[in-house]
């Protein structure tokens, strides 16, 4: 394989993000691809709100200030593999354990 690797969560996003009714996965997918594989073990978007900011859990209230720390980061990465501005902030909660 030749080029840089891409991870399944970065092709499903990509291959979600052409098909309107796969809009809620493909977003899922790319949330989970911005996180990485440590961050994602921890923190789960749920949806996204009307405002456009996404609803995310976090396992612990020392995830939730990470998270708060990485939010315009992680946004810009949802929304470049997106290829529009559906992440527009991140509404953080602190949720049950998965």
């Amino acid at each position: 394989m030749r080029g840089r690797r891409r991870t399944v969560a970065a092709a499903l996003a990509e291959a979600l993000a052409r098909r309107p009714e796969a809009q809620s996965a493909a977003l899922a997918a790319a949330f989970a691809e911005a996180c990485g594989p440590r961050l994602s073990r921890e923190v789960s978007m749920r949806g996204r709100l009307r405002d456009g900011r996404l609803l995310v859990l976090v396992s612990s209230p020392e995830w939730a200030t990470q998270v708060t720390e990485l939010a315009h980061m992680l946004c810009e990465r949802v929304n470049a593999r997106m290829g529009r501005a559906v992440a527009l902030g991140l509404e953080i909660r602190i949720g049950p354990e998965r």
